[in-house]
């Protein structure tokens, strides 16, 4: 039988891991970001919020991905980063993603962030995920690099 990827909560063992294998766009992107360190935006989104792991079949953390609490009631800021071994679940994972999305964003009216013009593999998964590009900002974030606003309203299913 063939193991198939998983997805667990995510702790902070697992950022050293994630971070010595993330892919480079990424990395790009939590340092024009932010004024923290990669490793500190990591263990700061476990920290204010939710999020999750993505494992390759033997238990290796390929992405990680989550929701924090934004500034404003009912918003959740939504991220994502990824290892350059996530090509090995992809597949899987794009399945699976709108899903996780869903279960994310119950507790919000809208996720929101920023992702970095120049990570079109974002870009790409962002869209696939129902996310809406908004604007467009220049100059943003500690490296002064433009970064898309985007959002996706959040479906409230009442009974």
């Amino acid at each position: 039988m063939t193991r198939k990827a998983y997805i667990r909560e995510a702790t902070v063992e697992d950022v050293p891991g994630l971070i010595s294998d993330l892919r480079q766009a990424d990395l790009c992107e939590l340092r024009a970001a932010s004024k923290y360190t990669p490793e500190e935006n990591l263990l700061i989104g476990i920290s204010s919020g939710y999020a999750e792991v993505a494992c390759l079949p033997d238990g290796t953390p390929a992405a990680i991905f989550g929701v924090s609490h934004g500034g404003v009631p009912d918003l959740g800021v939504i991220w994502m980063v990824a290892t350059n071994r996530f090509m090995e679940v992809q597949v899987q994972f794009l399945r699976e993603c709108r899903g996780h999305i869903e279960r994310l964003g119950q507790d919000y009216k809208a996720l929101y962030n920023f992702t970095d013009a120049r990570n079109s593999v974002h870009h790409r998964w962002l869209k696939w995920c129902g996310f809406t590009f908004l604007n467009k900002r220049e100059n943003f974030g500690v490296g002064g690099e433009a970064f898309y606003e985007f959002v996706r309203l959040m479906e409230k299913r009442h009974v």
